[in-house]
């Protein structure tokens, strides 16, 4: 259902992947970087105080937070992309009832009230 989406949406591409985040910033060395902008991200991250490190994760779970709610407007009609001409329409696989048109509220509201 709605809430059941909303809800493990919420869970994989907030609480998963800020503990990805975490992890990656907490547990790499940065001369064990393959990539330039990693290794420049973890360095940058090393300059931070504990302090600003939790700063610097609230930062990237809001802007998941932005992204996903901006993604759900899309996918419920509240925001239309450039050259859209049809209304899109969400369901389960085996099943013809449509779940999108609220998505977006219910996670705010989930967001709003801080459930994990």
């Amino acid at each position: 259902n709605k809430l059941e989406f909303v809800n493990e949406l919420r869970k994989s591409v907030i609480f998963e992947n800020l503990n990805i985040y975490r992890e990656l910033f907490e547990k790499t060395d940065p001369n064990k970087a393959t990539d330039l902008y990693w290794e420049r991200a973890l360095r940058f991250f090393q300059k931070l105080d504990k302090s600003d490190r939790e700063v610097f994760f609230k930062i990237i779970r809001q802007i998941g937070v932005d992204a996903t709610s901006n993604i759900l407007a899309i996918i419920d009609g509240v925001v239309w992309l450039e050259g859209q001409t049809e209304d899109f329409v969400l369901n389960m696989k085996n099943s013809k009832n449509q779940i999108n048109g609220d998505l977006q509220d219910m996670f705010l509201e989930l967001e709003e009230l801080d459930l994990p």
